[in-house]
């Protein structure tokens, strides 16, 4: 008789959370892909074993409405109540019985637990993981399960997990690969072989390919050709006319995809900075001041005092103060000075700062490649968030 049922879960925030953090958590030890799909319903899923890094592993793979729940050796994870819990917070998931008997019964009761409610159940027919990568016997319960409740069975290939976390081994940073199989129906299957097949096909396929950005690798090949040192020019000469983002953060934001390219970049940028500079002293001498958001009179008056004091060569005082060089080429056209020497001594403070920073901005990034190859994105956010919460820092201090 086929027991039933439930519909898929949707979202839920346990399971978003939890995909979330492992899928990180593989990305940063050292890479984390998914090959292949699997259908939106409630399924069994049979998996090889070798880490305790494979249940991770299988929930990272799957999205959160597919909720994934593993069946686990009650005598070994819930010998403890604190384990348990443990378990539970981490994973998600149901004990059964591996010795004295009893033990298809009580994967019955995990299975009408897990497939009841609507979720995929997890299931390791070898029981136990093996120590040398090798396949060990499937059991036939999973298949008799999916048989049960009438729901795809799907293998899965779980590749890298053994040398990142080997069965009494310490915890070796590497890349980790799921491999998602065809759903099978149970009921076209008399044993578990067809399902074996698939597993070593998909085992069989290489070692597992590190992980890498999306946006590392638009903004690498950005980086790579004319388009990068364009940009960086861009960069430079909009925030010299207007932008109220600092020219250097090209360098942190887009550059660093690609360390060998940043002080070039910083060459560029600072030849867009001068460009925009001398336009934007000829636009205000004309009485046409562009655009300037997020400056301040406090500014205004600082720039034109360090001009008025010293000529072109006020602008070297811009580097360090916080005012933006936009605010000093303005000035400049309101005071008069002389383009020439001011293109000159711009092109000196403008060039050092962008060297500098560049050379520090290559450095860390090349440092911090192998993460930053994987984890550009929270990168982008993190860098967006430390100048924002530091511009804002400017602005009030320029305010008072």
């Amino acid at each position: 008789m086929r027991r039933r049922v439930g519909l898929p879960p949707g979202f839920s925030v346990g399971g978003a959370v939890r995909h979330s953090v492992w899928r990180n958590v593989f990305h940063l030890v050292g890479g984390f892909r998914v090959v292949g799909s699997a259908p939106y319903e409630a399924m069994v899923v049979v998996a090889n074993h070798q880490s305790h890094a494979d249940t991770p592993a299988l929930i990272a793979a799957f999205p959160a409405p597919y909720k994934p729940v593993v069946v686990a050796a009650g005598d070994y994870w819930f010998d403890d109540p604190w384990k348990a819990r443990l378990l539970k917070l981490a994973i998600g998931a149901v004990p059964v019985r591996r010795h004295g008997g009893g033990g298809y019964e009580s994967l019955i009761e995990g299975a009408t637990e897990v497939l009841g409610s609507g979720s995929s159940l997890l299931v390791f027919p070898e029981g136990t993981r093996s120590t040398d990568g090798r396949l060990g016997r499937f059991r036939s319960g999973a298949l008799r399960i999916a048989q049960e409740f009438d729901v795809p069975i799907i293998p899965v290939a779980v590749v890298g997990t053994r040398e990142l976390l080997a069965k009494k081994g310490r915890l070796t940073p590497g890349p980790v690969e799921v491999r998602v199989g065809h759903p099978v129906n149970p009921h076209e299957l008399t044993d578990m072989a067809p399902l074996v097949a698939q597993i070593e096909g998909m085992l069989a396929a290489g070692p597992p390919v590190p992980s890498r950005s999306r946006t590392w690798r638009v903004l690498r090949n950005h980086m790579s050709g004319p388009a990068g040192m364009a940009g960086a020019f861009g960069w430079g000469f909009a925030e010299a006319v207007s932008l109220p983002v600092t020219s250097e953060m090209y360098l942190v934001l887009v550059a660093a995809a690609h360390p060998r390219r940043v002080l070039p970049a910083a060459g560029f940028l600072a030849a867009g900075s001068v460009a925009g500079i001398l336009v934007t002293r000829a636009l205000t001498a004309r009485g046409e001041r562009p655009p300037a958001p997020l400056t301040t009179p406090a500014m205004r008056s600082r720039a034109a005092a360090d001009l008025a004091a010293a000529g072109a060569r006020g602008i070297w005082r811009q580097a360090l103060n916080g005012v933006p060089v936009k605010v000093y080429a303005a000035e400049a056209g309101a005071a008069g000075v002389p383009a020439g020497p001011l293109a000159v001594h711009a092109l000196g403070a403008r060039g050092a700062r962008s060297i500098v920073v560049g050379a520090v901005v290559g450095a860390a990034a090349g440092a911090a490649a192998p993460v930053l190859r994987r984890f550009y994105g929270p990168y982008l956010a993190a860098a967006g968030v430390t100048f924002a919460v530091g511009l804002g820092l400017v602005v009030r201090r320029w305010s008072r």
